[in-house]
């Protein structure tokens, strides 16, 4: 770079004094104003007042520090304007594009300020362009590009991970003054008049966000920003509470973060120069460690460590550093991280742990504490300060999502709001459980988007799995995998690196397992980590990071795609090889039956223990599961004819063992013993309510004969099964109506709200959410209070008008006994409706299913005959369902909608779920180039009605159910049907046609008997991917289903709609 001695002696043109605004004439910190402005009125009235220090050494503290006073930060500020100025021709006129990249030292902030002053920044809106060394070439190109950025000015020569990105951006490369040459520098004041007004919105800096994302994105912070932040920090406490914020005012603190990472610029940068306090760089070229503390405060006093989890990880494994860097300092902040509970136990006794949540988009949020002693029980706990406008939004039964509420009286130290004006509600995405006992105080427990979701739809939260097996001392960093796959797996980054032998590295995981199998003792079953489904990171690829040492999730799973895929592939194969499925030993009894089933259920689930009555739907099993289990237990018992539905007909251990046993002895049950088997399992579950029903039946009589409920002027309705296919049109349809002031969404999905928003997206449905017309609860309806805290409970028992009953296990495959649950939840509804202020309405949305082998025509009536179900658990289970309804007349109105087979939407975009049985069969058909020519008997007239213009019948519905003097009434029921119908074999031609194009060959058309042979013969031919099997051929899934249609040798039955 140009030398910096002989810039007093000339300069572009001819320069005025600087004048100071009134409020510079003022002490800070206190007011608003741009910070080169506190810069130069520190350097004027307190020109010895010390900003920072850094290490002399690049690796190290031994060599002592170097003092940066308000003197020489302001002259340094100067002298890199003025080389700005010359080098790129004059003062910036629109704020122009410069980035910067370089060697970690103050030279970073001190750019920062200077591209203020020289009128430079990005874009339209931003200032100095930060861009992380740690992105990739890729990630560097699509900022630079993004951005417009034209200018990069670095500290030393261009390093070869960059040169990719500059050489094909065309980027103008300057090389900046050393820092001694820069604080040095005999210079003059660069001028900069602009009062706070006119200043404000201009850019401070940009940067971007180093989350989890493997592209980042540039953000812009404002001087209004920054000031809006520093109001936020110098906030008093309530009264008997302390500012957590002060902890970092008028201290002085050794900081580990990068200059160019949010936290560094927010304490070191903003925090520094508007709150006086004195940060200590860490040295440039060293690592992070506990050891570099320990050798940092043998040569300079500090009040405070901020430092990343990490690094607190890491002092926590060292006691002797713990003990003398104890000595010395009495707290540590940390943030951009959780630390394990184990972790921080080892501190507490030692250190005031505060924890901090910091995001590029907020700063380090306000906090308080109570007053005097630190609650070091606390140390893992957050009280935001009560007038910042924080409201956690539930999400499942103890994690709540952060949200910032935009509010007038407050925008001065809401910094959010600054950075984005157009939002009235700003969603962190960060995760919190609030304190069991103490109100107010909330525990970081991740981020939304760290949600894994298994390709059987369940999901898990990974961090404290991740952070319990990250406590083994041989754990760098553990990173839980399983998105869209079947199961769990575990990438494991260790202390040691080393090439190592299968052999050792099997010895490794050896090792670690025993904190793996404590973590599998305690998340859900679903989410279980099977020794099988461990992978060691390559220490020559390690697992990608932020700035602040973190892991970085996104990045690190894009990265070890193909080992992943490898792993799960391997594993496949592995559980497909006949020689890992034990073989029943001798003569086939039950005992030996029973544990031979019980290992291969817990091969396939990783479940611990299992009692053998235990019913394995109810326990988790899907049907997927359900699939590879058959597949080894017909290669174990020499059972080639064994289906899936053995299993969902048999769902408990023992009875699965019998089933098999009556196989291999020829003594399968005839058609006769199957359909009083089911008949006398219908009647057997019904006695299981009938006392809640017979109470619930004669209190409410009492109730309506004594008194006459209240009427409200709305609709308040009460929605289960929102997420699903009909019940995302069902939200649409009532929030639609003008007449609804609220709908109540009770779903089982831990996180409905965000689930329905994606549902919503993937149907193509436009639809908000307006907070004060619906609510998501995450709700357990066979319990009491459906799960729900006892104040929601009630808010909506008073409240409530109507309620649809439209959530329900949409399983055709598994048996009675699972839907349980969902009876059990329908007489609590009930209950519910019978209690609550307004007497609401129920309408239980029911399905032909329930009747339709009752006869050749079925009356808009309740059906009382255990023959009328379709023989599978699903239609079994809405028949009971029905009869319950039924008993409990004496409700304001009780009434049941029988739905037929739904298509997709009629007057708005969407899409027909391919998971469902006819989007399956047509994939399915694609896949093995054949179609069935009919669909059964029963099946093949097509009356499908489109799911909007149902959704909206059954709306109208609901809302028209009156109160009824008499108690003796049956419950009303409908049919919703469409009278326009049309054959298979008639849409057929149509559908051949649309395949044959999409395949490129001819599709033939053969009969439903040989087309599920095809699906069979494709399932056990289908390799070990099952994953992909199931992508390609979806109707695997769904083979009971096929199966009962293939059998159906009655005629269409017609339903009357009185």
């Amino acid at each position: 770079g140009q030398s910096l001695k002989d810039q007093s002696k000339h300069g572009p043109r001819r320069l005025q004094p600087q004048c100071l605004t009134s409020e510079l004439l003022l002490e800070y910190p206190g007011k608003k104003e741009v910070l080169t402005n506190i810069v130069d009125f520190m350097a004027k009235k307190h020109p010895q007042a010390l900003f920072a220090e850094f290490p002399v050494s690049l690796t190290s503290y031994d060599a002592g520090f170097h003092k940066i006073t308000y003197e020489s930060l302001a002259n340094a500020v100067n002298a890199a304007a003025w080389w700005l100025h010359e080098m790129l021709g004059g003062p910036g006129s629109n704020f122009e594009t410069i980035g910067y990249m370089g060697v970690n030292d103050p030279r970073y902030h001190i750019m920062v300020l200077a591209a203020v002053k020289a009128g430079y920044k990005v874009k339209a809106f931003s200032g100095l362009f930060l861009s992380s060394p740690r992105n990739s070439s890729t990630a560097h190109y699509y900022l630079f590009d993004s951005l417009g950025c034209e200018t990069l000015i670095v500290t030393d020569s261009i390093s070869p991970m960059f040169a990719g990105a500059i050489s094909s951006h065309d980027l103008n490369v300057l090389q900046v003054p050393g820092i001694h040459e820069l604080l040095d520098a005999q210079t003059r004041p660069y001028p900069y008049n602009k009062t706070w007004e006119e200043a404000k919105d201009d850019p401070l800096l940009a940067l971007h966000i180093s989350g989890s994302t493997s592209i980042p994105k540039a953000l812009t912070w404002t001087h209004d920003f920054a000031a809006a932040y520093y109001n936020m920090s110098q906030l008093d406490p309530p009264a008997e509470y302390e500012s957590q914020n002060r902890l970092y005012q008028d201290n002085r603190i050794i900081f580990f973060f990068p200059p160019f990472h949010g936290a560094a610029l927010f304490l070191a940068l903003i925090n520094g120069i508007a709150n006086r306090s004195v940060w200590i760089y860490p040295p440039a070229a060293g690592i992070p460690s506990a050891k570099l503390l320990v050798n940092g405060l043998k040569h300079t006093k500090a009040d405070v460590l901020a430092i990343p989890p990490p690094v607190v990880v890491d002092l926590a494994r060292q006691p002797d550093f713990v003990e003398e860097i104890s000595s010395k300092i009495d707290t540590i902040i940390f943030g951009g991280g959780d630390v394990s509970e184990a972790i921080g136990s080892a501190l507490k006794d030692k250190f005031k742990m505060v924890s901090v949540l910091g995001a590029t988009e907020i700063g380090l949020a306000a906090a308080i504490r109570p007053a005097g002693k630190f609650p070091s029980d606390d140390w893992q706990f957050i009280h935001f300060y009560p007038e910042f406008g924080t409201e956690f939004k539930h999400i499942n039964e103890d994690l709540y999502e952060l949200h910032f509420i935009r509010r007038p009286e407050i925008s001065e130290h809401q910094p959010m709001f600054k950075l984005f004006p157009e939002l009235q509600e700003y969603n962190t995405r960060d995760l919190f459980t609030p304190h069991p006992s103490k109100p107010g105080l909330w525990i970081y427990r991740g981020r939304s988007d760290d949600i894994i979701v298994f390709l059987t739809g369940e999901k898990t939260n990974p961090t404290s799995f991740e952070h319990h097996v990250s406590t083994h001392p041989e754990v760098k960093a553990a990173l839980v995998i399983g998105t869209q796959r079947f199961q769990a797996g575990l990438l494991i980054e260790l202390v040691e690196e080393g090439e190592f032998s299968s052999t050792q590295r099997a010895k490794i995981i050896e090792g670690i397992w025993p904190k793996i199998h404590e973590a599998n003792q305690v998340c859900p079953n679903h989410a279980i980590v099977a020794k099988t489904h461990v992978l060691l990171v390559n220490p020559k690829k390690p697992m990608a990071r932020a700035g602040k040492g973190t892991v970085q999730r996104q990045l690190t799973l894009s990265t070890y795609a193909e080992e992943i895929d490898a792993l799960y592939a391997d594993t496949e194969k592995m559980n497909a090889t006949s020689d890992d499925v034990e073989k029943l030993d001798g003569q086939a009894t039950v005992e030996k039956l029973s544990l031979l089933v019980e290992k291969l259920v817990k091969k396939q689930t990783g479940w611990a223990d299992i009692n053998a009555q235990d019913n394995l739907y109810l326990l988790g099993l899907d049907s997927l599961q359900t699939l590879l289990l058959v597949r080894d237990l017909k290669q174990a018992v020499g059972l080639p004819d064994l289906a899936p539905s053995s299993v969902y007909t048999n769902p408990s251990i023992t009875e699965l063992s019998n089933a098999i046993l009556n196989l291999l002895t020829q003594k399968e049950a005839s058609t006769k013993e199957l359909y009083e088997n089911r008949r006398s399992e219908i009647e057997s579950l019904i006695p299981k309510h009938s006392n809640a029903i017979d109470e619930l039946a004669s209190t409410t009589t009492t109730d309506k004969k004594s008194s006459n409920s209240e009427t409200s002027p709305n609709h308040v309705v009460l929605l289960t099964g929102s997420t699903g296919s009909l019940g995302t049109y069902l939200l649409q349809a009532l929030l639609k109506n003008l007449t609804v002031s609220h709908v109540y969404c009770l779903n089982r999905s831990l996180d409905s709200s965000s689930v329905q928003a994606e549902r919503n997206k993937s149907r193509g449905i436009e639809l908000e959410f307006p907070e004060n017309r619906v609510t998501f609860l995450c709700a357990k309806p066979s319990e009491e209070n459906f799960g729900l805290d006892p104040q929601v409970y009630d808010k909506f028992s008073n409240t409530v008008t109507e309620i649809i009953l439209n959530g329900w296990t949409v399983n055709f495959n598994i048996p009675l006994s699972t839907f349980n649950p969902q009876l059990s939840g329908v007489v609590n509804f009930s209950n519910f409706a019978s209690q609550a202020r307004y007497k609401p309405s129920v309408l239980f949305i029911s399905s032909i299913s329930s009747v339709i082998e009752a006869g050749a025509v079925i009356p808009e009536d309740v059906i009382r005959n255990h023959s009328a179900p379709i023989p599978m658990g699903y239609g079994e289970s809405k028949y009971i369902a029905e009869l319950f309804c039924c008993s409990i007349t004496s409700l304001n109105g009780f009434s049941i909608a029988r739905v037929g087979q739904i298509a997709g939407p009629a007057h708005i975009s969407g899409t027909w779920n391919r998971w469902e049985w006819l989007p399956s069969l047509v994939i399915s058909s694609l896949h093995v180039g054949t179609l069935p020519d009919s669909l059964g008997n029963s099946m093949s007239t097509i009356d499908w009605v489109p799911i909007d213009i149902l959704a909206k019948v059954l709306v109208e519905l609901s809302f028209s159910n009156t109160s009824t003097e008499s108690s003796e009434r049956s419950a009303s029921v409908y049919h919703p049907q469409n009278p326009h119908t049309i054959s298979w074999t008639k849409l057929l031609p149509t559908i051949v046609a649309t395949l044959s194009k999409r395949k490129g060959t001819p599709v033939e058309v053969i009969t439903l008997g040989d087309w599920l042979k095809r699906i069979h013969a494709d399932l056990e031919s289908g390799g070990s991917d099952i994953e992909d099997l199931v992508k390609r051929n979806p109707a695997v899934k769904l083979l009971g289903t096929y199966e009962v249609f293939a059998k159906e040798r009655r005629e269409g039955t017609k339903f009357t709609t009185d």
